[in-house]
């Protein structure tokens, strides 16, 4: 008998989730308010009635005493830690989260990230967490805030308390950073700093892909008394190169980066020529390049021409079509173009266009939005008029052809558009899921039921909920970044009984789940929460293959009167020797006393015995967990709350996951350990594998990349090197990992397995010797690399390149000059580098060029902050971001996988003389002289040890010997 049924059923879904995705991707038309009822408040006539966004928004919304706004000076008032961003409404969130994810806000008014112009509540994204829809106030800003940045700008910097304002040298405090005033002074072009940071990045950092490409971006700098920018001082550049060949964009002032880029181009023109419309006949017509940039024009709009509209400086602006001969305006907006309207004073722009239709009605020719198929012409001048639009930041890349235009030219049939639309449903139950309930079948005796989200209650979801809107990012070290670990989150009071409210489990493995922030909704279990108890959210933390305790946090709601409390934290997970930090300030009768981990104010709990509960452990109950999990306390329903062990789940952990031990397809290859996903999670994947050192994957199928390198005898090797590898990421910056590797004495050639994808390949030897091993366009996994080093592989300082005029002048002036040595010294030289950047040396075309990156010579091996390492240990990983292994470098006199161990107690050690003599992978006979000489005298003395001890035995099976006393004395 069929129980429940959903009347909104698509027979094309296959399962709950599915049907839920699609009812949430409709657009939330309500008919009815939603309201919150727990402030007693006035709100006005009915049906109004208090939105739980209205409390601390800055008015009065209770008419009878404004009780929405009476406690929100505690808001005001409140102030952030250093390693924190303070949101517009006093709320305090890790400054790691501040611009992280424009989607989804961490601050519950939503001012650390870009504000939206439109009410999320409506229009929800499905693939969004729900509390960032429906816990979200949004204040409909209509100011000049542009919150883009980049990473490295100084605003991002932790513990950076000032913003330091460029044009007038005025610091401010970083809480005044994108407020909607312009605190620094105001550019001539309408840029403000402290307001537009994206803009501010490029303006001023000073950016080797875009050095001389024939676009502003810097704010002119005075050196030696003069104003420069990156466009000046050029005559040593090539406009043509990687970064600007077949890029939309005319780099080059004549076009030369764009001449024969277009592969179906609009007229057949030679080579070496450009499509353009003639400024005489009207029509299309091919341009020697020779007459591109000659200073007369040929081009309609002055598109041969492009320092005539091209500003001196960066503004995104579409006025770039020159007026010939106009006594008015110079250039006007491609907007203006065909609009029928004479904005040019000869007509300039309506020369060419199409005179039998109406443009003004669906907006400009050039607009995405055009519907109307458009002539040749209008194609030709509608791309190339956004030539201002190109990006102020440009990456790294390898490869030019990522920049190949593709043609996207219309066909001369006429287009069909289709517009879908979201569809929009008047929802019984709000935001809830709207179920039928069968009572009787065969009578077809039915109801109505409302499944509610955390956030609504009631029959049709109309309440809106007190609730805890929880967002964490966890942290581990190095040492633990393979271990899972099992996060329990409770909302508890202060009370004698420490009521457990509410609770979420989540399953926390490092090497996946990094950057992933865990969400959770938690409710409190009286509605509405008893305001005469203190609530907290209280986190145990497990390792999930042992069920070992690691540690526990404490989270205060130090805001009660809100309806909604956002907490957004970020923790650190103690390691693993840590010894639990216990206490005797706490009368735990079963149980014992425990310090929070890095709780500064040394907050303490007591941690109860199976069977017991209770803020002093006193409190007997009966737990129900299956015999082989943990039972850690009794939720608000009197039922257990049970950690279950890896295979097992559900609330008594009697549920045995059999996915890694009974499917044979789905276990993981290469001696991986299998761990089930928590069964919350809709994925594809129901598993995760942690691969065994050497491979890496999903199932860990893809055996790790081998690169055998080996050195020329002319290059001096020492004991040690760095090994980096970069990878190159579209429309990101590159990704950098660096490992330390020992070469064995009397050895050449080393060995080095990497699981990362990579780019490039550099090893640094002593003094800051880099040799370029690997450099390839396309990583191929799985691959060995044989490469032989040799004197020409190694990359230069500028010092040994320049003379020392060149290298004293400023960067900005320096980097322009950096095409020099690749030309000069071709085909010797393959990189050099700087204090900052790291060169390649490349061909493009007939030409050899310069292609650099930032690189930090100076970088700390420390694992982003997160060693495991000690005895000051360096710590190196795989990855920046999500790292799966790390490796730690020893100092002297320590050793051991964490470098735990000393030989500073001890005399000479033999691994300490003959470490760097062993010779891995071969055979004692191939082994130097002196390990083979240790190893006959090692072996000598113990056969001679053995040879004694049974003597010795043999000797004293004599009675008479035995009863001889040592007084003895032998003759």
């Amino acid at each position: 008998m069929c129980q429940y049924s959903i009347d909104d059923y698509d027979p094309h879904q296959s399962s709950l989730n599915e049907i839920i995705y699609q009812l949430y991707s409709h657009t939330y038309k309500s008919t009815t308010f939603t309201c919150y009822v727990h402030l007693q408040c006035n709100r006005g006539p009915v049906p109004s009635c208090l939105d739980w966004g209205e409390i601390c928004d800055g008015k009065i919304d209770c008419i009878d005493g404004g009780r929405d706004e009476e406690y929100c000076w505690q808001l005001e008032i409140n102030e952030c830690g250093n390693d924190e961003y303070r949101c517009s409404n006093g709320q305090c969130i890790p400054y790691t989260f501040f611009h992280d994810d424009s989607l989804v806000p961490d601050c519950l008014d939503g001012s650390d990230e870009v504000p939206m112009y439109y009410d999320k509540r409506g229009n929800c994204d499905k693939s969004e967490p729900t509390f960032a829809c429906e816990d979200i106030v949004y204040c409909f800003y209509h100011d000049d805030e542009q919150l883009d940045m980049a990473n490295n700008t100084c605003l991002l910097k932790r513990f950076n308390k000032h913003f330091k304002c460029t044009k007038t040298n005025q610091c401010i405090s970083y809480r005044l950073i994108n407020d909607g005033i312009c605190h620094c002074d105001i550019y001539e072009n309408g840029l403000c700093d402290d307001e537009f940071t994206y803009v501010h990045y490029a303006r001023n950092h000073i950016s080797f892909q875009t050095i001389c490409d024939g676009f502003t971006e810097l704010i002119p700098m005075t050196i030696d008394g003069r104003n420069k920018t990156d466009e000046t001082d050029c005559e040593q550049w090539q406009c043509n190169n990687t970064y600007t060949r077949c890029d939309g964009y005319w780099n080059c002032l004549n076009g030369a980066d764009e001449i024969d880029c277009d592969s179906l181009p609009l007229l057949d023109c030679p080579l070496h020529h450009h499509v353009c419309v003639s400024s005489e006949t009207g029509r299309l017509a091919c341009l020697p390049i020779e007459k591109a940039n000659d200073g007369k024009i040929d081009c309609l709009g002055a598109t041969d021409e492009p320092n005539l509209c091209r500003k001196n400086h960066y503004v995104a602006t579409n006025s770039n079509f020159y007026c010939k001969n106009d006594s008015r305006t110079t250039c006007i907006l491609s907007e203006d173009l065909c609009n029928h309207y004479n904005n040019c004073e000869h007509g300039d722009d309506e020369q060419s266009c199409d005179k039998n239709e109406n443009f003004t009605r669906y907006g400009s020719v050039c607009s995405n939005s055009f519907v109307r198929i458009k002539s040749d012409i209008e194609k030709f001048l509608c791309g190339r008029l956004k030539d201002t639009t190109k990006q102020q930041i440009v990456h790294f890349s390898l490869d030019s052809d990522r920049n190949s235009i593709i043609n996207t030219t219309e066909s001369n049939e006429k287009r069909i558009l289709r517009y879908s639309f979201n569809r929009q449903t008047k929802q019984r139950c709000h935001r809830g899921f709207d179920l039928r309930v069968w009572l009787d079948k065969d009578n077809n005796l039915t109801t109505t039921t409302c499944l509610c989200p955390p956030s609504f209650y009631g029959d049709m979801c109309q309440y809106q909920n007190q609730r805890i809107s929880l967002t964490m990012q966890y942290r581990a070290l190095s040492d633990a970044w393979r271990t899972p670990f099992i996060l329990v989150v409770m909302l508890i009071d202060d009370s004698d009984e420490r009521t457990i409210h509410s609770h979420e489990q989540f399953t926390y493995l490092p090497m996946r789940d990094c950057q992933i922030k865990f969400n959770a909704y938690l409710l409190y279990s009286t509605r509405p929460k008893n305001h005469s108890r203190n609530y907290s959210v209280h986190i145990d933390i497990y390792e999930k293959f042992s069920l070992a305790y690691r540690g526990s946090w404490l989270l205060p709601l130090k805001f009660p009167f809100l309806s909604v409390h956002r907490l957004a934290v970020q923790l650190d997970i103690p390691r693993s020797l840590d010894s639990i930090q216990n206490c005797s300030d706490q009368q735990c009768v079963h149980g014992h006393c425990v310090r929070y981990s890095h709780n500064q104010d040394g907050s303490t709990f007591c941690q109860c015995n199976q069977g017991w509960s209770g803020r002093y452990c006193t409190i007997p109950h009966t737990c129900i967990c299956s015999f082989d999990s943990l039972c850690i306390g009794i939720l608000a329903n009197n039922r257990s709350l049970c950690i279950c062990p890896i295979n097992q789940f559900g609330p008594r952990c009697l549920l045995e996951n059999t996915l890694c031990e009974l499917d044979q397809n789905t276990r993981c290859l290469n001696g991986g350990q299998c761990i089930p996903n928590d069964e919350h999670i809709v994925s594809e994947r129901k598993f995760t594998c942690i691969c065994s050192k050497g491979f890496s994957g999903d199932r860990c199928e893809i055996p790790d990349s081998k690169i055998i390198v080996s050195f020329d005898k002319d290059i001096p090797i020492s004991q040690a090197m760095l090994v980096h590898f970069i990878q190159v990421i579209d429309n990101a910056s590159p990704e950098r990992a660096t490992t330390f590797k020992t070469i064995p004495i009397h050895q050449n050639s080393i060995i080095i397995y990497w699981s990362r994808p990579f780019h490039l390949v550099f090893v640094e030897l002593f003094n800051k010797n880099y040799y370029l091993v690997v450099i390839q366009r396309t990583f191929y996994p799985s691959t060995t690399i044989i490469r032989k080093i040799n004197s020409s592989d190694r990359c230069e300082h500028i010092n040994e390149l320049f003379n020392e005029t060149i290298i004293k002048l400023h960067l900005l002036r320096r980097i322009k000059y950096y095409h020099i040595p690749c030309q000069r010294h071709s085909p010797k030289l393959s990189c050099f580098y700087d204090d900052i950047h790291l060169c390649l040396c490349n061909n493009h075309g007939s030409h050899r060029v310069a292609n650099c990156f930032e690189f930090d010579h100076h970088m700390k091996s420390d694992c982003l902050g997160r060693s495991g390492c000690e005895n000051g240990a360096q710590c190196f990983q795989d990855s920046s971001t999500c790292a799966q292994t790390s490796i730690c470098v020893c100092p002297a006199c320590f050793y051991g996988v964490r470098c735990q161990f000393s030989t500073s107690g001890f005399g000479l050690s033999l691994d300490a003389i003959l470490g760097y003599h062993i010779l891995p992978y071969h055979g004692i006979l191939h082994q130097p002289y002196p390990v083979q000489i240790s190893a006959a005298l090692t072996v000598i003395m113990v056969i001679t040890g053995l040879i004694n001890g049974v003597l010795t035995l043999i000797t004293f099976r004599s009675k008479k010997l035995r009863e001889a006393g040592c007084a003895h004395k032998w003759p």
